[in-house]
């Protein structure tokens, strides 16, 4: 058995009394705790959307020293808890984990590269005194969807052994279902929407394309590069996941994530997908539990990101998928269970939203969340291992959030929510954006002053290095043309025919897809 395989044994850290803790607080409702001290997390998420998924150590100990600084000199200080004490700052981050990294290829060991390099970058946060929230971010699960996250071979054994019980395609005349965006498989918005949802989804931009064999490159099957690269190399999916079609929504509404998020919730009830899917991301989810472990400064880890509810264009598989949702994380908590696991989770509702979030969720949550489910919840949150998850982004294509409430409205939204479900268990809003520094800093206090017991802005990148306001950089053959593809989707011809030689051989350095740019740095200092 490799090492990174190997059970977590219960180390120092997961004891350390620098450790935070979630804790029953005076007021009845569960918050985090650091030696009895209510403390309050604030900071920025740190996210690659695409390899490295880490920058290098010494890169990620100048950030942390910069938050650690920045928290100091904050003149902020947060309401008291409900028995009079101070509570106090503390900088964070939210580290996306991605499986993507984990598994490159395949389910089986950890790599060896992505696993070293998560424990650098975990322990240099530490040394500042930086607590670290692990996430297993993904966007439209995977890059052959145009998204990122879960690796690549996931939907490549999706579309190998195609679910018999589902008639779901990408257009109205067919019956197999796609899983992947391939030649055969083209990404297609998905058909037949109800008109309300239509009326909806009325900003949605069409999948747009280029190219005579648009889904080709870097495609399962094709053998024209590696399907792990399709995001960022393949030129029509650039045009879709562009942050201008990320924030539209694009992605959300294809059939390949209309079909793939169903079958992931549904893979720990049949024996092949759990084998292949389940089973798999489980060993992904427990390694991550051994970091916690392992790190004093590690506060939990966070399951999924902004979990999509799909399942159109049928009516019965499209309702049904929050109460799947809720039963893979059941699922999941039965594994940890039995595994010992002490490690906090963070759990997100649908798009990272609640049940009463949108009227989009309001229509979803009329099909309850399973007894068995609500049951494996509460139990987790009684014994002080659940954080709830939230994001705000008002009048987002995605239809996170519909309806605009306040940050206090929300908050209480979340905590009736986390009390119907999950024991009252401490409320994190772990994705906002801003445009500017000194309004993203505003914001961390408006929401803690709003009861959010920690908060992590979407997203902290280090612009000077990078130079660029996101987790990508680009050689002096590249730059000096420009972007290859810019936040609106408009391609650079002789940016992109530098930049495409990169993908090819594995050695470009993050990706502008999904969202990731806007980056801010030195926030913390801000806040007031």
């Amino acid at each position: 058995m490799a090492a990174t395989e190997a059970a977590a044994p219960l180390l120092a850290g997961g004891d350390d009394p620098k450790r935070i803790t979630v804790a029953m607080g005076a007021g009845g409702e569960r918050v985090l705790k650091l030696g009895g001290q209510e403390v309050v997390l604030l900071g920025g998420n740190y996210v690659f959307k695409t390899q490295p998924y880490f920058p290098p150590k010494e890169i990620v100990s100048a950030n942390a020293l910069e938050m650690a600084e920045g928290a100091k000199s904050m003149t902020y200080k947060p309401p008291p808890a409900k028995d009079g004490t101070q509570r106090v700052v503390k900088p964070c981050v939210r580290l996306g984990c991605m499986w993507e990294g984990s598994m490159p290829d395949k389910a089986g060991p950890i790599d060896p590269t992505w696993a070293a390099n998560l424990e650098a970058t975990i322990q240099a946060f530490a040394e500042q005194g930086v607590y670290v929230f692990l996430e297993v971010h993904d966007d439209a699960f995977s890059t052959t969807n145009g998204g990122c996250g879960l690796p690549w071979w996931t939907g490549a054994y999706m579309q190998e052994h195609v679910d018999s019980t589902s008639t779901s395609g990408h257009c109205c005349c067919c019956t197999t279902p796609s899983y992947i965006t391939n030649p055969d498989n083209p990404l297609a918005l998905v058909c037949e929407c109800p008109s309300w949802l239509a009326c909806c989804c009325c900003g949605i931009q069409p999948v747009r394309t280029t190219g005579d064999n648009p889904w080709a490159a870097y495609a399962v099957g094709t053998n024209m590069g590696n399907p792990a690269s399709m995001n960022v190399g393949n030129l029509s999916m650039r045009l879709n996941n562009n942050d201008l079609a990320w924030g539209l929504g694009t992605l959300i509404w294809v059939s390949q994530v209309h079909n793939y998020a169903p079958r992931f919730y549904q893979s720990h009830k049949k024996e092949g997908d759990r084998q292949n899917l389940f089973e798999p991301f489980v060993q992904h989810i427990k390694f991550l539990c051994s970091k916690w472990e392992q790190h004093w400064n590690c506060v939990a880890v966070e399951v999924l990101n902004e979990p999509v509810l799909a399942g159109l264009p049928h009516p019965y598989r499209f309702m049904s998928c929050r109460r799947d949702l809720f039963d893979f994380y059941g699922a999941l908590l039965e594994e940890l269970d039995a595994a010992g696991s002490r490690a906090p989770l963070a759990l997100e509702d649908g798009f990272g939203t609640l049940g009463s979030g949108s009227n989009y969720m309001k229509f979803l949550s009329l099909v309850p969340i399973s007894d068995v489910a609500k049951k494996k919840l509460q139990q987790w949150g009684e014994k002080n291992q659940l954080i709830v998850s939230i994001h705000y982004y008002p009048s987002d294509g995605k239809l996170s959030h519909l309806s605009k409430v306040t940050p206090t409205e929300y908050v209480t939204m979340a905590k009736k929510q986390s009390a119907e479900l999950m024991a009252s268990s401490p409320i994190w809003l772990s994705e906002f954006c801003y445009l500017l520094p000194q309004e993203t800093a505003d914001n961390l206090a408006v929401w803690a002053n709003a009861g959010c017991c920690a908060s992590t802005y979407f997203q902290y990148t280090d612009v000077e290095y990078t130079e660029n306001f996101g987790w990508f950089k680009y050689p002096p053959e590249v730059k000096q043309y420009g972007e290859p593809v810019n936040s609106l989707g408009i391609v650079n011809e002789k940016a992109w025919a530098a930049y495409e030689p990169t993908v090819a051989d594995g050695t470009y350095w993050g990706g502008q897809v999904c969202g990731s740019k806007g980056g801010q740095s030195n926030v913390l200092s801000k806040v007031k």
